[in-house]
């Protein structure tokens, strides 16, 4: 497994190894600096419209049709059913039982034929934890590890912003919770299948 300064190590390395199996990374602190990779298929405003509107986030209609497309995920690449109330569970888990392992987000709610394209969803869970702080001003890190089904490279940075975003938006609602600071942890990705496009 290795480890990664930024998304963008991470993205460059993933362009050299794909086509792979089993495809993970690992960057040990995930702050907005290092999760953002512009590409010519994902520019910051995009990445960014993704990563509200996948967190369950009201998006307009003139975003929609400004930012989303077909390849860009479509369906398939739509999070966004429920992932409020999704949040809400995980924050509620980590609030009352710091060291649950039960702080998981599903982008599926039921299981689904192979034949259903808009339900083959690629990311499958996020995996969320509460570390101790080496920090002495905080005593909780909060730290993600995402499975993917598969994982096209130049899809690869929508799916880094969307982590990071998701995990601010569960580290805040912890830290209004229990009224204390919460440090930005590590990111892992894990994919079972890489591939260099959605084509592939």
């Amino acid at each position: 497994m290795n480890t990664y300064s930024s998304a963008l190590e991470m993205f460059n390395y993933a362009l050299k190894e794909a086509p792979t199996f089993d495809f993970v990374g690992v960057i040990d602190s995930f702050t907005e600096e290092n999760a953002l990779v512009e590409t010519e298929l994902f520019d910051e405003q995009s990445l960014k419209y993704y990563g509200k509107k996948n967190c369950g986030m009201e998006v307009s209609e003139k975003e929609k049709e400004l930012f989303e497309t077909e390849y860009r995920g479509g369906s398939q690449g739509d999070y966004s059913i429920e992932m409020s109330e999704k949040i809400d569970n995980v924050v509620e888990s980590l609030v009352n039982f710091p060291e649950t392992k039960r702080a998981v987000i599903m982008m599926n709610n039921e299981w689904w034929k192979h034949q259903d394209t808009d339900e083959a969803k690629c990311c499958r869970e996020l995996h969320f934890r509460l570390t101790s702080s080496e920090n002495k001003n905080t005593k909780w890190k909060l730290s993600c590890t995402g499975i993917f089904r598969a994982q096209a490279v130049d899809i690869m940075p929508k799916n880094f912003y969307f982590v990071f975003n998701i995990m601010e938006v569960v580290r805040g609602k912890i830290i209004d919770s229990i009224e204390s600071n919460i440090e930005t942890g590590s990111y892992t990705h894990f994919v079972t299948t890489l591939v260099p496009t959605r084509y592939d």
